[in-house]
């Protein structure tokens, strides 16, 4: 591969390859840094090498070199030197180009020694990137796991906290069922006591009157008499006397449901007659108490 020649301005790097900035210091640079260097000044100035602040004085030092000569020129231009100064130009041309190779090659192993500095610092951090990375993975994974091991736990709870809900559902459905039926059964009690009470007191306050009102359904205790009395009168005097004389007493004691009755009602025959009412919770008809109490006589 045929080496090429950059300009030595570390910040330029350009190729040479029609013309060049040559100095005796076996630096070369283009026309553009020679120009902003000061190298393309008079020969009279003074000037230095931007490569190695080289001082140079002769007019000889900075030379403006064509790096494609003609055929001419290459016949021309050591012409009628001694063979000498052939060799001794020679050998300057081609230190010159050694030193360039060399320096090139210097430059080439730094910029390698510093893009595989780079590289390795690079490649260690990717690596510690890698490594973080890794770690935050599985981290992760860990946290993962844990929150699906959490996420079964929650669900079997919830699912036995639905169950016991449906359980205690079903069983406080019960106990308001059994509750509605004692309160159905407390409410009945609550009447029957209620209507006991009542026909207790009717009946107590009944006890003092000699005929109680007539209710639909039912006649007056009078008419009742009447009949008695005339069915007396027909069999004999004294039956009738006796009777009357019983009737004197009786006449009036009467119960609320409008019958007739022939003796005082005392308090077993009451109990009986109020327990009739309590157990059924109703009035009872004039042939049920007839049943119930014998001493009672049907309209």
């Amino acid at each position: 591969m045929e080496f090429v020649l950059r300009c030595n301005d570390l910040k330029c790097r350009k190729r040479l390859h029609e013309r060049a900035v040559v100095t005796t210091c076996s630096h070369v640079f283009c026309s553009d840094c020679a120009d902003t260097t000061g190298l393309s000044r008079s020969t009279n100035a003074h000037r230095t090498c931007p490569a190695c602040n080289a001082s140079l004085h002769n007019p000889d030092d900075v030379v403006v070199a064509g790096l494609s000569p003609s055929e001419d020129y290459k016949t021309s231009v050591l012409s009628g030197l001694s063979p000498t100064i052939i060799m001794e130009c020679a050998s300057r041309a081609l230190a010159f180009h050694s030193y360039q190779t060399s320096q090139e090659i210097i430059y080439q192993e730094h910029l390698a020694k510093g893009l595989t500095d780079k590289y390795d610092t690079l490649s260690q951090q990717m690596d510690q990137l890698i490594h973080d990375a890794n770690a935050q993975i599985k981290a992760l994974q860990d946290k993962m796991q844990a929150m699906q091991a959490e996420q079964e736990a929650l669900e079997t709870k919830n699912f036995e906290l639905a169950k016991a809900y449906k359980e205690k559902t079903i069983a406080h459905q019960r106990v308001q069922n059994h509750y509605q039926a004692l309160k159905g059964q407390v409410n009945l009690t609550h009447v029957a006591r209620a209507a006991g009470n009542e026909a207790a007191h009717t009946l107590q306050n009944a006890r003092g009157d000699r005929f109680i009102d007539r209710l639909p359904g039912t006649r007056t205790g009078t008419a009742n008499y009447s009949q008695m009395n005339m069915s007396h009168q027909v069999g004999g005097g004294r039956m009738h006397n006796r009777d009357f004389s019983r009737s004197s007493e009786n006449s009036g004691r009467l119960q609320q449901s409008s019958i007739h009755i022939g003796a005082p009602l005392n308090p077993s025959l009451q109990r009986r007659v109020l327990g009739g009412r309590n157990n059924i919770g109703r009035e009872l008809t004039p042939l049920e108490l007839h049943r119930k109490t014998p001493g009672v006589w049907l309209p």
